[in-house]
């Protein structure tokens, strides 16, 4: 009875212990990861602001007469878009084949 006990918990501290060395190893392996993943995340970030993009600021400056063809660009864009907008809305509230074949009256084109 004795060594049933004295067995039960030689075997509790050694599954105990090598519960415990599970966990440390995981703990470690994650926090291992999470640097490694910020580091890759501080390398993408980077590298993705070295690469000139459609949307980022020039170093050249800004070319003179650019904001205002911005601005007429973009009203023509948003009258489109109300149009077209407008177009589907009455399709969808009155559904025919006249009106689902129906173009905008001003067509989007830059000559």
């Amino acid at each position: 009875m004795e060594a049933m006990v004295a067995f039960g918990l030689v075997l509790g501290f050694l599954v105990g212990g090598m519960m415990l060395a599970l966990v440390m190893g995981y703990r470690s392996t994650e926090e291992a990861r999470a640097r490694e993943q910020a580091q890759r995340h501080g390398q993408v970030v980077r590298a993705a602001q070295a690469i000139p993009s459609f949307f980022g600021k020039s170093d050249r400056g800004e070319l003179p007469g650019i904001s205002g063809f911005d601005e007429l660009l973009l009203g023509r864009l948003e009258s489109h878009v109300r149009e077209e907008q407008a177009l589907v809305s009455e399709f969808v509230h009155y559904p025919s084949i006249n009106s689902l074949y129906r173009q905008a009256p001003q067509s989007l084109r830059m000559h």
